[in-house]
């Protein structure tokens, strides 16, 4: 059974008061001919007919005259449907609505045809807009003028963006842009012979990374810049790395002073050794000489003709001496020399025993008059490091202490050695002047010094703990001021099988 036509217009007169956004009907002259219960609330529930001649601009919008870029008045001249942004300030607030006006092609009113215009409230969408706008603004501002370089390489590994400041840690200047957005990293042949290709591909991957003073090679091939490079994956809606946020900081400078640095505080450590290694070299000389002059006498024999066996004997002895003793003159030198002059890291398997008596060697403690106590636990398993970088930090804290008990009347250092847990701890304790509690924290700072000026630069242990670090050992200090400190020194054990063999 088929509705009446009274029933069906009530019916869509229903439909159009449910619609969630305003609908008004107007003529030529722009006055409202019908509305519906949405727009009647937004103009505080005013009745409207046709015969009360309410201008949609003045009832809707509050002008007193049409609206600039008004659809409707285009869509009786077009005939087609147009749309248009409007404002209007309500409650003291700025409200937008997005208004469409179509023609009604078949209904009209003596003054001519009708338009029925629709306005949804779009303030919600157009302020969120306004605030995504004023945050890529606010973000673009400090990525522009950020004092790194700031950029970002999509999942093919090219270039999508850059700032200036990578412009001018690049070189490019002014062409950076041009050069580098669509330019492709990961095929960069330096990028990928200095090792960074590696790790972006891991960034693309999702997993972030961040590399300290890392070697860089150029575009250009240029090798001897450092830079502190975090790589941070970008991901979309559907938890995919969409793209690569990278940001670089040149530690050129930075890494160069440090190198400096730590050359320097080896010329310290060497040079306040000379006079224990001046006392080494002096016992072996010493015997040298002596055995030197003992043949020379039996030489003065054979040239006056008196030879015997035993002589002879006596001779080859006095001769191995000489031999024994220069060549430790020999070692001791070369330790020296490779303290100074060795810059390179290499992880390998130490002799531990051998190294702290050849370290101990080089500390004349009976004339400092130390007591010097040492326990080294036998058959002490290897351990895993650079042996320079060992030697200097054992003879670092060996020296730390001997400055320590440089002023007491009886002057203890004790060294304990021994194995724990595929570890090997070397304890150093002192009975010296100690450390306040409030300075332990501190003592393994850059340049951070207890000691009296001119007895050292304060990165003794700075460099000790950097060592250790990288042989994947630690550090560790308990002190008591007046009653002396305890160094501990923590290393790995080598194992064969962490290299393959």
């Amino acid at each position: 059974m088929s509705a009446t036509p009274e029933a069906a217009k009530d019916l869509v007169q229903s439909i159009l008061n449910s619609i969630p956004i305003g609908i008004y009907v107007i003529d030529r002259e722009l006055n409202i001919y019908w509305a519906n219960e949405r727009l009647l609330r937004w103009i505080k529930g005013k009745k409207i007919s046709y015969t009360e001649n309410k201008n949609c601009y003045a009832v809707i919008f509050g002008n007193k005259a049409p609206c600039e870029d008004c659809p409707a008045i285009k869509a009786f001249e077009s005939g087609a449907s147009e749309y248009a942004e409007m404002r209007r300030i309500f409650m003291g607030k700025g409200a937008y609505y997005l208004t469409t006006s179509t023609p009604l092609k078949e209904e009209t009113v003596d003054s001519g045809p009708l338009v029925i215009v629709t306005v949804q409230d779009i303030t919600a969408h157009k302020r969120a807009e306004d605030e995504l706008r004023r945050l890529n603004d606010f973000n673009r501002v400090i990525i522009e003028n950020a004092p790194v370089a700031i950029f970002t390489i999509d999942k093919s590994g090219k270039f999508t963006s850059v700032n200036p400041a990578l412009a001018a840690l690049s070189g490019l200047g002014s062409e950076a842009e041009e050069k580098l957005v669509g330019f492709n990293w990961l095929k960069n042949p330096y990028t990928v012979r200095c090792g960074l290709a590696e790790h972006i591909k891991k960034g693309l991957q999702g997993e972030p990374f961040e590399l300290q003073d890392f070697p860089f090679v150029t575009y250009r091939g240029d090798t001897g810049q450092y830079i502190h490079f975090r790589g941070i994956p970008l991901k979309g809606k559907s938890d995919t790395v969409e793209m690569l946020l990278c940001i670089i900081e040149d530690n050129t400078e930075k890494v160069k002073a440090k190198i400096q640095s730590i050359q320097d505080a080896k010329m310290s450590v060497i040079g306040r050794l000379m006079t224990g290694v001046a006392h080494e070299l002096n016992n072996p000389l010493a015997t040298i000489a002596a055995n030197s002059e003992l043949a020379c006498e039996l030489f003065q024999g054979f040239k006056e003709g008196i030879v015997n066996e035993s002589d002879v004997t006596e001779l080859r002895e006095y001769l191995d001496v000489i031999q024994e003793q220069a060549f430790r003159c020999k070692n001791i030198i070369k330790d020296m020399i490779d303290l100074t002059k060795k810059k390179g890291f290499e992880v390998q398997e130490i002799d531990l025993n051998a190294c702290l008596n050849d370290l101990i060697k080089l500390i004349n403690f009976k004339k400092l008059n130390i007591h010097f106590v040492k326990e080294i636990a036998p058959d002490l398993p290897h351990i895993k490091g650079d042996v320079n970088a060992t030697k200097q930090s054992l003879m670092n804290i060996l020296q730390n202490a001997v400055d320590a008990v440089g002023e007491r009347e009886v002057k203890v250092i004790q060294l304990k050695v021994f194995p724990s847990d595929n570890k090997v701890i070397v304890a150093v304790e002192d009975n010296g002047v100690g450390i306040h509690e409030g300075l332990v924290d501190k003592i393994f700072e850059p340049f951070f010094s207890t000691k009296d000026s001119g007895k050292g630069v304060g990165l003794g242990l700075t460099l000790c703990y950097e060592f250790l670090n990288k042989m994947g050992g630690k550090i560790e200090v308990a002190s008591t001021l007046g009653r002396g400190s305890t160094f501990k020194v923590i290393f790995p054990v080598y194992r064969k099988e962490d290299y393959g063999n």
